[in-house]
């Protein structure tokens, strides 16, 4: 299981930074897959490798100015509470609900990143017209994103990057940087609440960081020097086909 691990770790440490979307997201399908790992303990080890693999992330994309943020402040008030409020939720949902409604989420998800990938100039133009976002409408969209994320075991960026592109009008780097500032905080608590609960195995955690260090820091270099636009449509399809898969591979266990 450990070998297993850390090569889970490698491929979701880039995939992590690259997308900006948290390595949890992909992980807990992975783990249940590939290793067999109980459903909670699925969803709450991959919780310290993904901030750790933030915290590398962030290391390139800060130097940069990527960061919004204004939306980063109103993220956090709504965040935080939302990330806590969903986490001690997790614990009130059956293990195959919580999988199932994983894969659906990284279904859509995917989706969005197909769509993103056909309408990016519209978008990034719409940004640059339009007036600054309410803040009020910030905070309840970060809630909101970040109670359904507190249930799922993952930081908040796997909804909140498609949430500030398309609702925001954000531009895809700047969301992918200020989602992951947002989630490196909105991690800390999430990862208490789920070791409290007993869903996390340190053991899978610290084989997984072995692979995650590195990658994380190739993925975010790689994000800064590609454009985007085809890999996000290739990750798109991938993530729709491995959600399907995902999905019925849950119900025969």
């Amino acid at each position: 299981m450990t070998i297993g691990a850390v090569i889970i770790g490698l491929i979701t440490g880039f995939i992590s930074a690259f997308f900006g979307i948290g390595g949890s997201s992909i992980d807990t399908p992975l783990l249940r897959i590939f290793l067999h790992v109980p459903q909670y303990v699925a969803l709450g080890s991959p919780l310290p490798t993904a901030l750790l693999a933030i915290i590398i992330a962030l290391s390139v994309y800060w130097k940069e100015h990527l960061v919004d943020k204004r939306i980063l402040k109103w993220s956090l008030l709504g965040g935080v509470p939302g990330i806590i409020f969903g986490s001690y939720l997790s614990g009130k949902f059956s293990g195959l609900a919580l999988m199932l409604f994983s894969a659906l989420v990284l279904f859509f998800v995917g989706v969005n990143f197909i769509y993103k990938r056909f309408h990016s100039n519209q978008i990034n133009k719409n940004y640059q017209e339009e007036k600054p976002v309410d803040a009020v409408y910030i905070l309840l969209v970060a809630f909101v994103a970040s109670s359904i994320s507190g249930i799922l075991a993952n930081g908040g960026g796997l909804l909140l990057i498609p949430a500030y592109v398309l609702l925001f009008r954000m531009k895809i780097k700047e969301a992918i940087a200020t989602s992951l500032v947002t989630v490196s905080v909105m991690f800390i608590p999430a990862c208490i609440i789920h070791y409290q609960l007993g869903h996390i195995d340190l053991g899978i955690s610290a084989a997984m960081a072995i692979g995650v260090v590195p990658m994380a820091y190739i993925g975010a270099r790689t994000n800064l020097e590609t454009k985007s636009n085809i890999i996000q449509l290739l990750f798109g399809i991938m993530l729709v086909i491995f959600s399907v898969y995902f999905f019925i591979s849950q119900l025969s266990f």
